[in-house]
């Protein structure tokens, strides 16, 4: 294996995750190279290379079998959205061959008593000013999932233009005030309304997955709330569960 340039840990999970996409790391019994080899061939300590294989165990890429050493989950569908994850959306899908990107997008600033719901466990004032953002987004081309967040303006001042159509998500993580502790999630179906409904070339009334997103802060502080609306023919979840 050639030797690579120092990397940190994100970026370390990201081209682990790649090449492991791409199957160039594995060998044909799936199983990773031995610690060793992975710290010599990405430059990384051992410490970093934990970090990085715990991390990509958790995002559902490998599973660890002590003792004999790393191995890459069975394949999935590319497309497929692992639940687990807490990245967003663009880091999660954009995988090798495929491309998520925002047609159109919009934000205005309203109060909480004019946002369309709230989060479930929130219990904010009416008064208080959210960023609304609405996104159309689209896999491969095709219509593929409807979204519609709210900020706390007295958390997040302004969302740049450029990352409505880029990854919100990459932004904060650029923003080192802004720490992102951990993302409840709940699962639901509803019927489909305007404008979803014309993006996705379905029929008002006809049914949609909905995943509720309420992210907070690592003080423990709300951040955003959100509803991501996906076409049912399209979308598909992913979650693993853990044995101990």
């Amino acid at each position: 294996m050639e030797r690579k340039k120092p990397i940190d840990i994100k970026t370390l999970v990201a081209e682990i995750a790649t090449e492991i996409q791409e199957g160039t790391l594995a060998d044909e019994n799936g199983k990773l190279p031995s610690e060793h080899q992975l710290m010599a061939y990405y430059k990384v300590s051992r410490y970093a290379l934990r970090q990085a294989l715990a991390q990509l165990g958790d995002m559902g890429f490998i599973y660890q079998s002590q003792g004999i050493g790393s191995f890459v989950r069975p394949e999935r569908h590319e497309t497929i959205k692992n639940m687990q994850n807490n990245l967003g959306i663009t880091e999660e899908i954009a995988r090798p061959g495929h491309t998520i990107e925002t047609v159109k997008a919009s934000q205005r600033i309203v109060s909480v008593g004019e946002a369309d719901f709230l989060p479930k466990n929130g219990n904010i004032p009416h008064d208080v000013p959210l960023i609304e953002i609405e996104r159309f987004r689209a896999l491969d081309g095709a219509p593929y999932l409807v979204e519609k967040s709210y900020y706390l303006q007295s958390v997040i001042k302004e969302i740049p233009e450029d990352s409505l159509y880029d990854s919100v998500f990459n932004y904060f993580e650029q923003d080192k005030e802004i720490k992102i502790g951990f993302i409840d999630k709940v699962i639901s179906s509803e019927e489909l309304s305007e404008p979803g409904a014309s993006f996705f070339n379905l029929p008002v009334g006809a049914p949609t997955l909905v995943v509720r997103d309420d992210t907070f802060l690592s003080s423990g502080k709300l951040l955003a709330f959100s509803k991501i609306y996906y076409d049912y023919r399209k979308a598909e979840l992913f979650m693993f569960k853990k044995t101990y």
